[in-house]
């Protein structure tokens, strides 16, 4: 058993540099090295980043699915080698999901692990990439095939470095929120269901907290995913394999779109197994409010998604995902809004009847 993270969150209000408080907080060394996201050299926004950089201590990572893949981290542990890094040394991972799955994922099996910090930048790292251990890359067109689970040592958090980011980044993590609420909140359901748009993350700091805190309460009791944590892999069965198929097809199809879409089959799979019709209603209500948000901000790619995806390529995609352990596909099933159950079996019939239950207007 990993020690649990020490979590640290910069006041909204503090005039320091981002996440300078955070790296200061601890009482600990600076971290030694860094790998942050390209993004970040070309806009030098966190002076910390910039002054490692000047020191030749940062290896700079561009973000996106391509990214993850064997190459790529060997080109990080090269660089570490030939940078003279050693294991009684610490890192920090600076990037939004994707940058922090290979950084971290590195820094776990280089010289069997590193000390690590966990800084996400983007809504979705806050959220849910940057929290909980799980690092990895694709392997084979298959979706986080390769990985660990080895917890960051220190989560810091720094919500004003969210002010930046392009809606769709938005979009994403207001989605991975969203499957927070769904699973283990009903009140912060209740509060973001209110929203007729997506708000911007500064108007939303408290939502965010409440939405981390549901990912940080479900690692603490289950870090191996033996049991309850499965239930965080709520519409990413469908959204994993929806991933694999665009980059198949040498798309680039967002995380948060991806999981947007596969609730949504599993919101109204969710209420086909419920006699109750409350309870129906809640999650017919639940899809149809994110159905409405992915239109609102990325019309066009939910369009073309949903036209382009072919049902049995989507199901054999599925078939392999790394949390079955048979040829039957479990899924995750809301019982009720805020609480969720683990390896359900779910058929083909009810897949199809479902995703065109979803997403027959598109």
């Amino acid at each position: 058993m990993n020690l649990k993270p020490l979590y640290i969150t910069v006041p909204f209000e503090s005039k320091d540099g981002i996440f300078q408080p955070g790296i200061e907080a601890p009482g600990r060394a600076k971290p030694d090295w860094c790998i942050a996201d390209k993004f970040f050299k070309e806009n030098p926004t966190i002076n910390w980043v910039s002054s490692a950089a000047e020191k030749k201590r940062v290896f700079w990572l561009q973000a996106g699915e391509q990214s993850k893949c064997l190459t790529q981290v060997e080109q990080v542990l090269k660089w570490l080698v030939k940078s003279g890094a050693h294991r009684g040394q610490s890192i920090a991972v600076v990037g939004g999901g994707t940058v922090l799955d290979i950084g971290l994922f590195a820094a776990s099996i280089y010289q069997r692990g590193l000390y690590k910090w966990s800084l996400p930048t983007t809504l979705l790292a806050s959220v849910d990439a940057g929290i909980g251990g799980k690092n990895g890359i694709n392997f084979m067109g298959l979706k986080n095939y390769i990985g660990t689970i080895t917890q960051p040592n220190i989560v810091v958090s720094d919500y004003r470095v969210l002010e930046t980011l392009k809606p769709l980044d938005v979009l994403s993590g207001w989605m991975e929120m969203t499957k927070h609420g769904l699973i283990g909140n009903s009140n912060l359901w209740l509060k973001m269901k209110r929203f007729e748009t997506i708000p911007k993350p500064g108007l939303i700091h408290k939502l965010i907290e409440e939405a981390a805190a549901v990912k940080q309460r479900l690692v603490e009791a289950d870090e191996q995913e033996s049991g309850p944590r499965k239930i965080l892999n709520f519409g990413h069965t469908i959204g994993h394999a929806l991933e694999s198929a665009a980059a198949e097809q040498k798309k680039e199809l967002p995380h948060g779109i991806a999981v947007g879409l596969g609730m949504l089959v599993s919101l109204h799979w969710s209420a086909s197994r419920s006699d109750n019709q409350i309870l129906q209603n809640d999650m017919i209500e639940a899809a149809e409010i994110i159905k409405r948000w992915l239109i609102l901000e990325a019309s066009n790619q939910i369009t073309s998604t949903v036209e382009s995806a072919n049902l049995n390529t989507l199901w054999a995609i599925m078939k392999m995902d790394k949390k079955n352990n048979t040829q039957h596909v479990r899924e995750v099933a809301l019982t009720e809004i805020g609480h969720a159950v683990w390896n359900q079996p779910l058929s083909f019939e009810e897949f199809k009847t479902c995703w065109f239950g979803a997403h027959s207007e598109h």
